[in-house]
C-alpha cells in the first residue's frame, strides 16, 4: 500500500422527514440539521475459508487479506457523506513491501421504513493459512465483493440509524424485528499458481434479526444485533445451500456536540457439500471521535437551492 490512499463515500440518504425539528419522537432524536466531521480508526476485511478431506485427511486453509488498517476523515451533512482514509506509518505492515491493497466502498440510505446497504470490497495480497502450520503469501491473489442487503424496521420507536451513522441517536430503549435480504457477487482471482484461478459466486439469502439499542443513560447507549438465515450459493452453475449469521455491536457515547463509538460488525455465509466446506466473512471494526456543528448559512442555503432544483 502506498503512503496515501484517498477514497471517497458519497452517501446518498433518502432521509425525508415531514419538520425539521431535532426531536422526531419522545424515543429518538435527530441531527438532519447538523454538519458532522469525524475521525475514524477502521479495520476492514473479507476472509476466506476452506476445508476439503483428501481420504483420511483432513485439511483447512486460511485466505488473510495482508492491509486491512487505515484512518478515515469525514464530513457529512444530510444526504452528503464525504470521507478521505489513508494509512499512516505507525499502521503499516508489511502491505507496502508486499504490493498489497484493500479497498472498501459502502452506502447506506433509507426511505421511511425501508433501509438499503451497499458493500464493494477489492482485496489483493493474501496470506494462505494451512492447518495452522504452513503459512505462504499470493500476491496476485485478488478477491472482489459487490452486494447489499435490504432491510424492513417494523418497530417506529427503534433508530436503525443510531447503529450505523451519527444522525439520529437512541434516548429511550428500545428494539425492532428487521427481516433481511441479501445479495452479494464474489469474485475469486489469483495468477500466483501454474492453474490460474478464477472463480464467480453469486449469494442470496434471507434472514430475519433482532436489534436492541440499550440505553444505559442519557449520553451512554449499548447497541447489539444478531442475524441467523439461509439461502442459496451459485458457483460453476452449481447451486448449493447458503446459511448466513450476521452480528453488530457498538458502544457510544453522545451529546449534541461531540460524540465517539466503537463499533463491531460481522457477516459469515456459510456452504457445504459433502464433506467439503468453503465460507467466507466480511468484519469492519470502527473506533471514532466525533463533532457536530451548525454548517455555514452560505453552504446551506446553497444545499437547499441545489436539492430544491433536482427534487429532494
Amino acid at each position: 500500500m502506498g503512503k496515501l490512499i484517498l477514497f471517497c463515500i458519497i452517501c446518498l440518504c433518502c432521509n425525508r422527514v415531514s419538520a425539521q425539528k431535532d426531536t422526531l419522537q419522545p424515543y429518538v432524536v435527530s441531527y438532519d440539521e447538523k454538519m458532522v466531521g469525524s475521525i475514524t480508526y477502521q479495520n476492514s476485511s473479507n476472509t476466506f475459508f476452506m476445508t476439503y478431506e483428501d481420504g483420511a485427511d483432513s485439511y483447512k486453509a486460511e485466505f488473510i487479506p495482508n492491509t486491512q488498517q487505515r484512518l478515515v476523515a469525514g464530513l457529512s451533512y444530510k444526504m452528503i457523506d464525504v470521507s478521505v482514509g489513508f494509512t499512516p506509518n505507525f499502521l503499516k505492515n508489511d502491505g507496502s513491501k508486499l504490493e498489497s491493497n484493500n479497498f472498501n466502498l459502502g452506502f447506506r440510505f433509507n426511505y421511511k421504513k425501508w433501509y438499503q446497504s451497499v458493500t464493494f470490497i477489492n482485496q489483493k495480497g493474501f496470506f494462505i493459512d494451512f492447518n495452522h502450520l504452513e503459512r505462504f503469501y499470493l500476491p496476485r491473489f485478488r478477491s472482489t465483493k459487490l452486494g447489499g442487503t435490504t432491510s424492513y424496521v417494523f418497530n417506529d420507536k427503534f433508530s436503525y440509524k443510531t447503529i450505523f451513522n451519527q444522525n439520529q441517536w437512541q434516548l429511550k430503549s428500545a428494539g425492532s424485528f428487521v427481516p433481511n435480504f441479501s445479495v452479494y457477487y464474489t469474485n475469486l482471482t489469483s495468477k500466483d499458481t501454474p492453474d490460474h484461478v478464477y472463480i464467480d459466486m453469486y449469494t442470496f439469502s434471507l434472514a430475519p434479526s433482532y436489534h436492541y439499542n440499550w440505553v444505559i443513560s442519557q449520553k451512554f447507549l449499548v447497541s447489539a444485533g444478531l442475524l441467523v438465515g439461509a439461502g442459496i450459493n451459485i458457483a460453476d452453475k452449481e447451486v448449493t445451500p447458503l446459511y448466513e449469521a450476521s452480528m453488530n455491536i457498538k458502544l457510544g457515547y453522545n451529546t449534541d456536540s461531540f460524540f465517539t463509538y466503537l463499533g463491531i460488525n460481522s457477516t459469515s455465509f456459510f456452504q457445504e457439500e459433502g464433506k467439503n466446506e468453503f465460507y467466507d466473512s466480511f468484519a469492519d471494526v470502527k473506533l471514532a471521535v466525533g463533532y457536530r456543528f451548525d454548517p455555514p448559512k452560505k453552504f446551506k442555503k446553497l444545499y437547499n437551492e441545489v436539492t430544491r432544483r433536482i427534487g429532494f
